[in-house]
């Protein structure tokens, strides 16, 4: 079921980008169409990455049923029913958007199971080195920076200009907020949530599903599961034993 039909396409700087046909003019491939798999507020903002790589002739979405979803103006959007292929099998490729860590490895994990593409949505004022690794599934925001042998695994969100310095691991399914600082050599385990402005130092390892609060500074590792905050940075659950 559709939520709320609009035409196909999109328009930038007055034209129509609704042709399917069209080649994208900066690497000649033709445009693709795209379904973001997330309704709220994490796929507005993949959608105004998606909208500005100028690739995509067609963007829509589809709801996540653990999260119902927010009204988007002119855009398609499908519930999470039945047979999933019936609907994603006319888009090029799907990106999950939402802030939750399992709920993104969740849905990712049953795109692969489908055979589906994963896009990769970097915004084009990121800075990104040639030297670093991307897996599929990323979302990198406006203005973030990724710098050379620096890996981001699969599913990671990489918020607005933050910063993930050289020689840093970023595992799978990490969501990585705003002005986030990593200095080089830093590994972050899988599925931690890096908060608002927090600084890493360098040669720093931060365990799985960890939590480091917003504006915390980490000065020594993070045990799996710790959830640090202050500065410098400790863990209030060993405060709370």
């Amino acid at each position: 079921m559709v939520y709320k039909c609009s035409r196909w396409g999109w328009r930038t700087g007055g034209q129509n980008m609704g042709n399917e046909d069209r080649k994208d003019r900066e690497n000649d491939q033709p445009m693709k169409r795209l379904l973001i798999w997330g309704a709220g507020d994490q796929g507005i903002v993949t959608l105004d990455c998606a909208l500005a790589m100028k690739r995509y002739s067609c963007i829509d979405f589809m709801e996540l049923k653990e999260k119902g979803h927010r009204p988007i103006p002119g855009r398609r959007i499908f519930r999470e029913e039945g047979n999933l292929w019936d609907v994603m099998k006319s888009y090029d490729e799907v990106s999950v958007a939402t802030g939750s860590n399992d709920l993104r490895e969740k849905k990712i994990s049953r795109l692969k199971s489908l055979g589906i593409p994963l896009a990769v949505i970097i915004h084009p004022t990121a800075v990104i080195s040639p030297l670093s690794r991307i897996e599929k599934g990323c979302t990198i925001h406006a203005a973030a920076v990724i710098n050379a042998y620096a890996s981001i695994g699969t599913g990671c969100i990489i918020n607005t200009q933050a910063d993930i310095e050289h020689d840093c691991a970023v595992e799978d399914y990490v969501n990585v907020c705003p002005k986030v600082s990593m200095a080089g050599h830093t590994i972050v385990g899988r599925k931690t949530f890096l908060g608002i402005g927090c600084t890493i130092i360098d040669g720093i390892r931060i365990g799985m599903e960890a939590t480091v609060g917003a504006g915390a500074v980490v000065v020594r590792d993070v045990p799996d599961y710790a959830v640090v905050v202050g500065v410098p940075a400790k863990d209030i659950r060993k405060s709370a034993d």
